[in-house]
């Protein structure tokens, strides 16, 4: 666990106990600093003996904030609250209240004389449990408190991290690179062929359309995704033609499932640039799913005689992504022949 999250802890578990205990013996306080006042059962309280009652109050809810700090983690995000875990804080906080009251009367008895030293312990105890139920209140409110801080600012970092992978996926699209292609391509197929520029247009419209729009959601559905991919692919096969075949095998069933917007155009941008795509060696992709409820993208890995440098930032900002989700994890797996991803679908009734 964090060292400064720890610090900040037993900080504030030391300003509240230093509360707690005033708060509960601030009338004997008052007096004390004023003068001696009479107490339950005749006997006398002076400075000495509130000074006991604070420490040991002091001392009872510290060392309570201390037990159930290791007991119940509340800055442990992964952790979830089990029923024995509460009700083991629960008996472990009496019992330790009950022994830690009945050392420190035991000390005070022997140390100053106490006309009814059975109705003092009672009281003291009766206090400490009360303030018991403050600590153990408190270590509840500041895990509620550290969860919600905590998931905001995944959120907000889901968010960013959503919209540079979406960046970067437009940046490519509009690159002078990209365009040049797609123009060139449009260009022949107005010639040759019209009625096809015409699907080409639209395809590429389409493209750019689903990635401008995809900056307000956080998932898409697998139907969604499959449309806009295969837009993306007309696109593609039109630069490589048979050159690049694409093989695709879905269970209907899983189309209302999620996922990120653009998760598998990262996964083909990432196939078709680190692969060799030729007549002497086309490449072949595989989009299918799984029994498990997964997508996998899968190709040979067939290496350039040239490699590209990547910056390596689509596959990380997509294992960030569904970890950010509380999804499963992408399984990446790189053999010395198959480069496979396992895409985790998400079931939009457990968000």
């Amino acid at each position: 666990m964090n060292t400064t999250l720890k610090q900040k802890y037993f900080g504030i578990a030391f300003l509240l106990s230093f509360l707690i205990c005033i708060t509960m013996h601030f009338p004997l306080v008052l007096y004390t600093f004023f003068d001696e006042v009479e107490g339950h059962g005749h006997e006398k309280f002076n400075a000495s003996m509130a000074l006991i009652d604070l420490s040991g109050t002091f001392l009872v809810a510290f060392l309570l904030f201390t037990l159930n700090y290791y007991l119940l983690l509340p800055f442990d995000k992964h952790r979830k609250l089990k029923f024995r875990t509460i009700a083991l804080s629960v008996i472990l906080t009496i019992l330790s209240v009950f022994l830690l009251i009945s050392t420190i009367n035991l000390f005070k008895i022997s140390g100053v004389q106490i006309v009814n030293p059975r109705g003092h312990h009672d009281e003291l105890l009766f206090r400490n449990f009360f303030s018991s139920a403050i600590v153990l209140a408190s270590i509840y409110i500041m895990r509620l408190i550290y969860q919600k801080q905590t998931y905001e600012l995944e959120n907000e970092k889901l968010r960013i991290e959503s919209l540079q992978s979406r960046f970067e996926s437009l940046k490519n699209q509009m690159s002078p690179h990209f365009l040049f292609n797609s123009l060139t391509a449009l260009k022949s197929l107005i010639n040759d062929s019209p009625d096809l520029a015409g699907k080409y247009v639209d395809h590429l419209s389409q493209v750019l359309r689903y990635t401008l729009q995809g900056n307000d959601k956080q998932l898409v559905t697998f139907k969604e995704e499959m449309e806009f991919a295969d837009s993306y692919l007309f696109l593609i096969k039109m630069r490589y033609d048979t050159n690049l075949i694409i093989k695709t095998e879905i269970d209907e069933k899983l189309m209302i499932l999620m996922l990120p917007p653009l998760t598998i155009q990262t996964l083909l941008e990432n196939a078709i640039k680190h692969n060799e795509i030729s007549k002497r060696n086309p490449l072949t992709i595989n989009i299918f799913s799984v029994g498990n409820g997964s997508l996998v993208v899968s190709n040979h890995i067939q290496k350039k005689l040239t490699p590209e440098q990547g910056t390596g930032i689509g596959l990380s900002n997509l294992s960030k992504q569904f970890e950010l989700l509380g999804s499963l994890p992408l399984h990446i797996i790189k053999g010395n022949d198959v480069f496979r991803v396992e895409v985790p679908l998400i079931n939009p009734g457990i968000l």
